[in-house]
């Protein structure tokens, strides 16, 4: 371990407030990435799962230091890691065969560990963490967009009129989605007359969101009905 931290390892005032310090520090800028992204969990929600976590762990450290040095100090921190799942749970959401959110549970879950380690003290392993989460979810994220294996998407897009359809194959093609596949049929009955529904199979990335395609098309067409079957 790094001597840099041994003065401040001791359980003093001084050591338990850069241990929330550091965990807000920490949680911030993977919440303010996870923000960046759109994500239900971001920068507020961060913080306070690794804030709970660091404050359980000195929790457990005051029990053993000032009460009972009999008592057990991972006992309360195992409960945060075992009980974050249903936080994580509430970030995972299921659209048909897509699922999303899966990253961002994970990303909750060790931030609950970070905040666990700079709570004990183990300030080393709790940059070494955070960096490394950094890593992942900025850097490993591009790598990982540009290597996915493309996943199909049935879309169903009602249109006024046809002469919007090579605009809208045009903007599917700017926006880098390939079309298996494209059946054009009259708009049932109770539809405006001469109303087009356009059926498309697309290969998308894994991550792809059918909602920026819906944007870059309301530039160009307007666009009656789009629904992800």
């Amino acid at each position: 371990m790094l001597k840099l931290f041994d003065p401040i390892r001791d359980f003093s005032f001084l050591s338990i407030a850069l241990r929330v310090l550091f965990t807000c520090i920490s949680a911030g800028l993977i919440g303010y990435e996870r923000g960046l992204e759109g994500r239900a969990a971001g920068f507020r929600t961060h913080i306070l799962v690794a804030l709970g976590a660091c404050i359980v762990m000195c929790v457990d450290q005051y029990l053993v230091t000032m009460i009972n040095p009999n008592a057990d100090p991972a006992r309360l921190g195992a409960q945060v890691i075992n009980g974050i799942g249903f936080l994580g749970a509430g970030t995972i959401l299921a659209n048909g065969k897509r699922v999303t959110g899966l990253t961002t549970a994970a990303g909750l879950w060790t931030m609950a560990c970070v905040g666990l380690a700079f709570g004990c003290g183990y300030f080393e392993g709790g940059f070494l963490a955070t960096v490394t989460m950094l890593i992942v979810l900025i850097v490993l994220h591009k790598v990982e967009g540009r290597t996915s294996t493309l996943v199909g998407m049935e879309l169903l897009i009602e249109i006024e009129k046809s002469d919007d359809i090579p605009y809208l194959l045009k903007t599917i093609k700017l926006c880098g989605i390939k079309v298996a596949n494209i059946t054009i049929n009259d708009a049932p009955q109770g539809a405006s007359k001469g109303h087009l529904e356009v059926r498309l199979s697309l290969l998308v990335g894994r991550n792809f969101d059918a909602s920026h395609l819906l944007d870059e098309l309301a530039f160009h067409i307007p666009v009656v009905k789009f629904e992800e079957l």
